[in-house]
């Protein structure tokens, strides 16, 4: 959306002046600007600047790196991400997880809000509201990662008796009254690149929801529901998915299905990540189509190299953990778990023949793999990714797909011999096909915005909050079947107790928000007694962080392990050096 980068832009210089990217401890600038001066102009474009952090690790590409920290993905590297260390309980404090960068951005919003004190501006009480939700999604955050954590409202140069934590119990009350506060003063027109009443209520449905505070996530949720304006993504024009569709129609052989209608909803579902202006999001991260503005993330950092004909790295992969929560295309029954050791001894033989004539016929495997497909999905290997739910293909490249993205007409082929290739044999599909590319040196670049918050996410909070508060009702069952009409699928069991309802929606939540960041906070929240409603249930963190990652040919990757530390991450080192607050010197428990 150009005019939201541009405003971004236009605030880079103030907000440099007075963001801090390390910590509260170090000194504010001074004299940069006089507060008796400031205008409305300067205001707007110190708010411009802050809300460069907003949604700050729910933000595009950090988002899918937090699916690592669970049993969503895997990250080979730990320099992209600490990510393995979480999965394998064997992270340190020498890592700042979003730490800093979080209390940077309370900072430049307090550097707001002290400027707008002294403002007569006629968007005074605007930009004080914008601010303020700007900041309480920060500390939202900030608290589910680590638990107490320091309120701070003003700007200081120092502070020499150190900063004191807050509970946690004192940190969420504090978010959802700021947010209620915001609220007031937020205008109700739905103005995209700003917070509005509507995208503040969503901010307070999802931070309420992981608070486990039910009742107010569930008020919430309906408010965007109904006053929102918003609505599920579908795609009116398919034809740019034929070669796709083709392909996923040999993969629906089960008998009475309406083949047509479910591959229809595949790309109703992947089309949401492809284009801006989608009627379903409520946030997102704004790019441009410029070099200087865009993102090269979206293709390089989630194909292999054989997926594109610019660089691919496979940096964040989704996992067969994952692949296996999908359902089965009847949308309640889940695949047959398959021993893994036997599953590779397929996968090697279709490798290694798809190798062998490949060489021969002097041709990429990718190539080869176009020329067998037909052969290839008669194969015992691939029966399991037959007649299963289209959020899986829309979602995940598996192997011996077709992705007729970059290099037409071919399909994956997982070289497990390169690191860029990925450790699991999987890609993510929804995120690497946007429109508005630009093609630069070893780089595609897109101008498409990264969706941080839909309508799809609203209506899940708003069916388990509702199933917490209500019972498992028509009410509840509504919204869950809006999502399963976009994708072609059958209805929701109406038939479900309250317990088994609550494992359902979880499971539809992780299929349908996969790779968007939330995994990691969501089986934390259902581990902790004190905030998931009496009820841990099956995807409960205890319950899903055990066993060995493996990819396709059984190659290890992280062991995932849960250890109660794990409810929270370590304060950084390095801040609890700087605070000269003794009551706030020690770790979170087991750090």
């Amino acid at each position: 959306m150009n005019t939201t980068i541009k405003v971004l832009t236009l605030g880079a210089c103030l907000f440099s002046a007075f963001s801090c990217s390390d910590s509260f401890f170090d000194k504010a600038p001074t004299g940069a600007l006089d507060k008796g001066k400031v205008s409305n102009n300067n205001l707007t474009e110190l708010l411009n600047g802050a809300y460069q952090y907003n949604a700050a690790s729910w933000d595009g590409y950090s988002a899918a790196f937090l699916d690592g920290y669970a049993d969503n993905g895997y990250s080979r590297n730990l320099w992209d991400s600490p990510g393995n260390s979480v999965q394998s309980n064997t992270l340190t404090a020498d890592k700042d997880f979003s730490y800093s960068a979080l209390y940077g951005g309370i900072r430049a919003c307090n550097n707001v809000l002290s400027f707008a004190e002294k403002s007569d501006g006629p968007d005074k009480a605007k930009i004080i509201a914008e601010a303020r939700m700007l900041r309480a999604f920060l500390y939202a955050d900030l608290t589910l990662r680590f638990g107490d954590i320091a309120i701070i409202k003003e700007i200081a140069n120092d502070y020499p008796e150190g900063l004191k934590r807050n509970k946690a119990s004192e940190v969420r009350k504090f978010v959802l009254s700021e947010i209620d506060a915001a609220i007031q003063d937020l205008p109700e027109q739905n103005i995209k690149p700003r917070y509005t009443k509507a995208k503040a209520n969503a901010v307070k449905a999802r931070v309420a929801y992981y608070f486990g505070d039910y009742a107010v996530a569930e008020q919430a949720a309906k408010y965007v529901i109904e006053h929102g304006g918003y609505r599920l993504h579908t795609a009116s024009d398919q034809s740019r998915y034929a070669v796709d569709a083709a392909y996923f129609k040999k993969l629906y052989t089960q008998s009475g299905l309406d083949v047509d209608k479910l591959i229809k909803g595949i790309f109703n579902y992947q089309d949401l990540w492809t284009r801006d202006d989608s009627p379903e999001v409520i946030l997102a991260t704004e790019h441009d189509a410029t070099i200087e503005k865009s993102s090269w993330m979206r293709i390089t950092c989630f194909l292999s190299p054989g997926l594109t004909t610019k660089h691919g790295w496979a940096t964040i992969v989704p996992i067969q953990q994952l692949v296996d929560a999908y359902w089965m295309v009847d949308g309640k029954t889940k695949p047959q778990a398959q021993e893994h050791n036997k599953q590779a001894s397929l996968f090697k033989d279709i490798y290694q023949s798809t190798k062998t004539k490949a060489k021969a016929n002097s041709i990429t495997p990718e190539a080869q793999t176009s020329k067998d497909i037909d052969e290839i999905l008669k194969t015992d290997f691939m029966k399991q990714y037959f007649n299963r739910d289209p959020r899986l293909y829309a979602s995940i490249i598996f192997p011996f797909s077709s992705v007729d993205i970059y290099k037409r007409g071919e399909y994956s082929f997982y070289e497990h011999t390169i690191d860029n290739y990925g450790k699991s044999g999987y890609y993510f599909r929804k995120f690497s096909s946007p429109d508005q590319l630009i093609a630069r040196g070893a780089y595609f670049y897109t101008g498409v915005d990264w969706p941080v918050m839909r309508l799809a996410e609203i209506y899940l909070i708003y069916a388990e909050s509702h199933t917490q508060t209500t019972g498992y009702d028509a009410e509840a069952q509504k919204y869950l079947n809006m999502l399963r009409d976009r994708v072609g699928m059958a209805h929701v069991p109406s038939t479900l107790s309250k317990n088994e309802a609550l494992d359902f929606i979880r499971n539809e939540r992780r299929i349908e928000l996969a790779g968007e960041g939330l995994r990691f906070y969501d089986i934390r929240l259902y581990e902790d007694d004190t905030r998931n409603g009496g009820y841990k249930g099956l995807d409960a963190a205890s319950n899903v962080m055990k066993g060995q990652i493996f990819d396709v040919i059984n190659n290890p990757g992280a062991l995932l392990v849960w250890d109660k530390r794990l409810e929270l991450l370590p304060y950084p080192t390095s801040a609890l050096d700087k605070n000269k607050n003794k009551e706030s010197k020690e770790n979170n428990p087991g750090y």
